[in-house]
């Protein structure tokens, strides 16, 4: 409702702006003229004011006339795209819907090409359709030949129609495209590697899992390996992987030769998609000589809620660790330790040099039950050091434990 008002609000000021201008200037150039002819504008200087003016009351005009002439037809040209998209979005969700199989779909005489707006209606489908709904849509694709001609724009040099190939693979999930879209993983422009990864994610995401390097999996984590992307880029591709990530991650980190930057990924994304039957996989990184890779275990433990036995002593040790954020990250985790075995060891972190590593200490305190809620109240009134104090306090307060009034006579605050 708001673009269609703005869209006949800004026709309207634009038409008055220009209009008025090239009317002045047109009626100024038409008294250069009878001026001209009436013998007036007789130096040279006068001419080519006149000559100024008139270029200047047509080049507006034009610019008037393009303008508004471009919006009358684009918006006509969307109200038609948008009717063909409805009408399209019908017809698949009928043929969707429909008994006939995708084998018989498939097997059907190739009709003609489909039209730009029956194309983006059945990928836009594809991004929420799946199983044999889904089959047939992609077999109406194969049918049209619209598959072989993403593929070949995908091989194209021309870097705006291979994207566009890309983004379109990326919707319609085609099993056949996979081998094309990983290739692109070694390709040079960073944006050709990202978009190829994503949809090549997606496409995984869909295909029957297959054991080996040969299987879906397999092609896509060789490929992952090899290829120049950043870190939160191959996050995301995994991310993506839906209910394949997991055997990819385990794969993953099966691997003895995995770099420790795609390894720091792996362990983010274990505990972002809250992986913990994963737990004791990654357990085995805690004691990893590098930092980063320690606390990623820790968050991503954090993140899963829940501690192997076998790793409590490793934890509790990560308390003390000279690197800040292993630190941070070990207090959070602690929340998930049996209580008895982590209130002795968190309440010295309520002391600890940095200040994110204290906030970390006192909020798993205060998840410990009713004995951590005692230590972190405790630690508010009678901790010898005033930044734990004041960390106590606002952890409490956060927690709903503390009103905001005893909270500032606490701090100290009028």
């Amino acid at each position: 409702m708001w673009r269609r008002y703005g869209d006949a609000a800004y026709t309207l000021v634009t038409l008055a702006i220009f209009g008025f201008e090239t009317l002045a200037l047109g009626a100024l150039s038409l008294s250069f003229l009878l001026g001209k002819w009436a013998g007036v504008t007789s130096t040279p200087i006068e001419g080519v004011l006149l000559a100024t003016v008139v270029s200047a009351a047509s080049a507006l005009a034009m610019v008037g006339l393009y303008l508004l002439s471009y919006q009358f037809v684009s918006k006509l040209r969307d109200r038609r795209h948008a009717g063909q998209l409805d009408t399209w979005t019908e017809r698949w969700i009928g043929l969707a819907l429909a008994d006939d199989s995708a084998e018989s779909i498939a097997g059907s005489p190739r009709s003609r090409r489909l039209p730009r707006a029956a194309v983006h209606a059945v990928l836009s489908l594809l991004e929420a359709v799946k199983g044999e709904e889904g089959d047939r849509l992609k077999a109406v694709l194969a049918r049209h030949g619209v598959d072989r001609w993403l593929l070949r724009h995908v091989a194209s040099g021309h870097l705006t129609a291979r994207l566009d190939a890309i983004e379109s693979l990326g919707k319609a999930r085609l099993p056949q495209s996979l081998d094309s879209l990983l290739v692109l993983l070694e390709h040079p422009k960073p944006v050709v590697r990202r978009m190829a990864v994503r949809a090549a994610a997606g496409t995984v995401a869909i295909m029957p899992p297959e054991p080996g390097p040969d299987g879906p999996g397999g092609k896509f984590i060789q490929a992952l390996k090899t290829a120049d992307l950043k870190a939160g880029v191959v996050q995301e591709s995994l991310l993506l992987l839906e209910t394949k990530a997991g055997a990819v991650l385990r794969d993953l980190l099966a691997d003895p030769d995995l770099p420790d930057s795609l390894l720091w990924v792996v362990l983010e994304t274990v505990g972002r998609l809250g992986l913990a039957d994963m737990a004791e996989d990654i357990s085995r990184y805690a004691k990893h000589e590098d930092p980063e890779l320690r606390a990623a275990t820790f968050r991503a433990l954090h993140r899963l809620g829940t501690v192997p036995d076998h790793l409590q002593r490793t934890l509790l040790a990560a308390l003390n660790d000279e690197v800040d954020f292993v630190r941070i990250q070990a207090a959070h985790a602690a929340a998930f330790l049996p209580a008895e075995v982590a209130l002795p060891a968190l309440e010295p972190r309520l002391g600890d040099d940095s200040w994110w590593a204290r906030r970390a200490a006192a909020a798993s305190l205060a998840r410990l039950g009713d004995d951590g809620v005692s230590t972190v109240k405790r630690a508010a009134q009678t901790h010898p050091d005033q930044a734990a104090r004041e960390m106590a306090v606002q952890i409490l307060l956060e927690a709903n434990l503390l009103d905001p009034a005893t909270a500032r006579l606490a701090k100290g605050v009028a």
